[in-house]
């Protein structure tokens, strides 16, 4: 069962990675990708260092289809680096997003509470991923959470774009959804082919609360104080 169960997560992954990268192409193409030259370098930097995990995600479980652990191992290892220039990457827009006035009032509180979360969850599966390296099953389900927070403003962004829907909290509720019921099916999947594993529980829990909290995150005082204070830090 496990031999086949290996072979079933393994065999098409980078597939299911490369339609999410799709989507979050698709997601920040008219904000993003469609306005390369208007940019500026702190966007740039964000964004070419998301993406770049975005596609370390669809090569890594295809070199382990193919074997080439050699360059598995290696990707690996640098993906610390990686790491680091994504968190700040992220630290970078969320202080660019709370100084832009352009903002309906309390909406950067709410997207701050998000980018946050987002963040520390990335970090937290990260960590737990190299922690489980050598526990295969658990190591690939944690490098796999890693892509469900940063969907979710990708899926926020595409949907209206696809005019599925109209306001942007709207959207964002669809989002949560969406990847509520990718995280069951892949519990369910795990239950039918061997068992329930962590990882994708954890996903699923984190990404519950964060749905639920991020709908109050605006008018909590105390975040408010503390983004403001973020806000003023001289980046």
């Amino acid at each position: 069962m496990e031999n086949k169960e290996k072979h079933f997560f393994y065999s098409n992954a980078y597939l299911w990675f490369a339609l999410a990268f799709l989507v979050t192409v698709a997601g920040f193409y008219p904000s993003y990708f469609s306005r390369l030259g208007e940019m500026s370098v702190a966007h740039h930097f964000h964004g070419i260092s998301a993406t770049l995990w975005m596609l370390l995600l669809v090569v890594q479980p295809f070199l382990y289809k193919t074997r080439a652990m050699k360059w598995h191992r290696l990707l690996g290892r640098i993906s610390i680096v990686l790491v680091v220039l994504i968190v700040i990457g992220g630290l970078l827009m969320v202080h660019m997003m709370l100084n832009n006035e352009n903002y309906p009032p309390g909406l950067p509180y709410q997207l701050s509470f998000i980018d946050f979360f987002v963040i520390t969850q990335f970090i937290l599966f990260y960590v737990l991923a190299i922690k489980n390296v050598r526990n295969t099953q658990y190591h690939a389900r944690y490098m796999a959470c890693t892509i469900f927070g940063p969907l979710i403003p990708a899926i926020t962004r595409l949907l209206p774009n696809l005019g599925i829907v109209d306001t942007m909290q709207t959207s964002l509720h669809f989002s949560y959804i969406i990847v509520h019921v990718v995280l069951l099916v892949l519990i369910f999947n795990d239950k039918r082919r061997d068992k329930i594993r962590l990882p994708y529980l954890l996903a699923l829990g984190l990404m519950l609360v964060q749905h639920l909290t991020m709908v109050y995150a605006a008018n909590w005082g105390w975040w408010q104080w503390l983004m403001d204070a973020y806000a003023g830090l001289p980046f």
